[in-house]
């Protein structure tokens, strides 16, 4: 598993490409699929193979966007669904230190100004995506709403990815160079965000401590 998550693009390309074409659809369906609920799987590079493939003519256009749009959406509406199902009882009930009451209210009132928008930017979040859809489920967004913001987006997403790795397949490998740069930024500063977030509820909480 750790060779598969690390393989270099190419490394992935070879395997997949000796594939026969069920069985890379299936892959890419699979992949869609898992990369919500198991983060270090390479979910977008195998987009990226998938619209080579189909500029090669290996694979058909519009088959590999809708497998991968099937696994995706498949797997954002389960994790959506296990925070609808009781994770804001659950929080709200345990009111952790790292996630209050007061944060819990915090998240409700941001889903019912910005849910529309989070959701719409939120397949371009490289490694914020479960996170969103998890957190719009345990604020008990719209089902309805969720689905078409967030089809919308991994529509937008999977379909840009898809269109530049079909229209410049001379270029896959700077595409691919590009789309690295872009998830460390991205990446970057979730990583920023969470430590700002990390240091309010470390100093919340010794406030709270020397007032008691």
């Amino acid at each position: 598993m750790i060779e598969f998550i690390t393989a270099s693009f190419y490394d992935l390309l070879r395997m997949v490409n000796a594939i026969d074409p069920l069985y890379i659809y299936l892959t890419l369906f699979i992949i869609a699929f898992i990369e919500n609920i198991i983060p270090p799987i390479p979910g977008d590079t195998f987009t990226i193979i998938g619209g080579y493939l189909a500029a090669t003519g290996k694979l058909h256009l519009i088959a590999t966007f809708l497998v991968i749009m099937c696994g995706t959406m498949l797997s954002i509406m389960l994790v959506y669904y296990v925070g609808y199902r009781g994770g804001h009882e659950y929080f709200a009930r345990k009111n952790f230190r790292f996630f209050s009451v007061a944060d819990l209210a915090r998240v409700d009132r941001w889903f019912a100004r910005h849910g529309a928008g989070t959701l719409l930017v939120s397949r371009f979040v490289i490694g914020g995506r479960v996170a969103i859809a998890l957190a719009s489920g345990i604020s008990k967004y719209p089902p309805a709403l969720m689905f078409t913001y967030s089809l919308i987006s991994s529509m937008l997403f999977h379909g840009i990815l898809i269109f530049l790795a079909y229209a410049a397949d001379a270029y896959v490998d700077n595409l691919v160079d590009g789309f690295n740069s872009y998830s460390k930024i991205v990446l970057a500063i979730l990583a920023a965000a969470l430590i700002l977030w990390l240091v309010v509820v470390v100093r919340r909480s010794l406030y709270a401590k020397r007032k008691a």
